[in-house]
């Protein structure tokens, strides 16, 4: 009997030591491949070298295009559209460089493409323009971890400084002025967008591997990016390529092991979870709360050289989304206008102390999941019906409630007039 239990804690300690191991493996490859990526972006920052990215001339080529989005030709002729008129526009635009390209459009209720859009960034031949950067005493180093604020700024920094966009003619003040107001904190247009129909809209990263940790960089060949905002609703494929299927399971890899670290660091960094207290629940960071949702909810599968991650969201995660938006969008436009003022951050920031517009955080902006989209802002059909919803339990809370007071009134009564009633003496005569 000694022997047996001898044996059996001596397996289970093996087991214990190889799940130790393996969890420990594993830990070292999240750490390795954010402190790659952290170091590969600071020499770059540091040596003066920048990401060019793919000459524009290639992507936005109709080639590039098609093996894009082929599975949408009428997307395709449209986009071939607006990029031939852009370059014949203004034909330096083939000399540039393109980090980034984001395409929206939207459908009809034929299901008809229409208002397609490319937003290019990258770097092209404008000198007085300047690479994107977040405000060095903003929202984002104020809640970051300086190493993660150093990665995400110079992130931005390495995108490029320009934005050109193509779209159709008559659309441009439009895509201009949307362009504007999310460089400058304004998020409230994109959502009046968002919630009047559905946006679609693809990211690609034409050349990632400039960007990637360096466990990433020789098995990284592509990063594609779509998916579709609605007021309610939003879905979002993100869509990894790799070299070959042994390239593609190293990817699989540290995809999942690096959402796992978001995890984390949105549940215990950022309190995204709901808590008990005495008084009760309190969910006092909504939006990391949203955030660990969505990376719960999300599924990652390998399919030979493609690691595809999908994720379905509602109306709360969208606002999260939009606000993260906003805010980066915020500490650039702080960044630009007190380096604009020829001023210190706290200096500009003293000037503009009597702006109407509330400085820092505009009025126009509201806390919560009910905003842009929601009860806060722009209603949608699903916070309508929600409101209409609340609106009919209270009316029923109010009715029971009068029924309820009636009905203790008219027991009462009864009671006063059953006493006032006169009662039978013992002899049958009435008193």
């Amino acid at each position: 009997m000694r022997r047996i239990i001898i044996r059996s804690l001596g397996f289970c300690l093996l087991i214990a030591l190889g799940a130790g191991a393996y969890v420990g493996w594993r830990a070292f490859g999240v750490f390795h491949a954010a402190y790659g990526g952290f170091q590969h972006i600071r020499y770059l920052l540091e040596s003066g070298e920048t990401i060019e990215g793919a000459p524009a001339e290639d992507v936005l080529s109709d080639n590039y295009l098609l093996s894009l989005f082929g599975d949408n030709p009428e997307l395709v002729e449209r986009l071939k559209t607006v990029v031939d008129l852009g370059m014949a526009t203004d034909a330096n635009l083939k000399l540039g460089s393109v980090s980034a390209m984001v395409v929206t459009y939207r459908k009809n209720q034929a299901g008809a493409v229409s208002d397609a859009a490319i937003y290019a960034v990258g770097g092209f031949p404008d000198p007085k323009s300047k690479r994107l950067g977040f405000h060095s005493t903003g929202y984002f180093q104020q809640e970051l971890d300086p190493t993660l604020w150093f990665s995400g700024n110079a992130v931005m920094n390495l995108l490029g400084r320009d934005i050109i966009v193509f779209c159709e003619q008559e659309k441009a003040e439009a895509h201009m002025s949307l362009l504007f107001d999310l460089l400058n904190g304004g998020i409230y247009p994109l959502a009046q967008r968002i919630a009047d129909a559905p946006l679609h809209y693809a990211i690609v990263f034409p050349d990632p591997k400039e960007l990637a940790p360096p466990n990433l960089r020789n098995h990284l060949q592509a990063l594609i990016i779509k998916g579709e905002m609605a007021g309610d609703s939003g879905k979002t494929e993100l869509m990894f390529v790799s070299a070959s299927p042994r390239s593609s399971a190293q990817v699989h890899t540290v995809i999942q092991d690096m959402a796992a670290l978001a995890r984390i660091t949105f549940r215990d960094k950022f309190s995204g979870y709901i808590k008990d207290m005495p008084w009760g629940k309190m969910n006092d960071s909504w939006w990391s709360v949203e955030y660990v949702e969505l990376i719960d909810s999300f599924s990652l599968i390998q399919d030979q050289v493609l690691v595809v991650a999908r994720v379905d969201y509602d109306r709360a995660k969208n606002n999260a989304i939009l606000k993260t938006i906003e805010r980066a969008g915020r500490d650039m436009a702080a960044q630009k206008s007190f380096s604009l003022a020829g001023n210190l951050p706290w200096e500009f920031a003293f000037n503009e102390r009597a702006s109407p517009s509330g400085g820092y955080w505009s009025s126009p902006h509201r806390w919560g999941p009910e905003w842009p989209l929601g009860d806060e802002g722009i209603p949608t059909p699903g916070s309508l019906a929600a409101a209409a919803e609340r609106e009919r339990i209270q009316t029923e809370k109010e009715a029971a409630a009068k029924t309820e007071k009636e009905e203790k009134a008219r027991i009462r009564l009864e009671k006063e007039q059953l006493k006032s009633k006169p009662q039978p003496t013992p002899t049958g005569q009435t008193t």
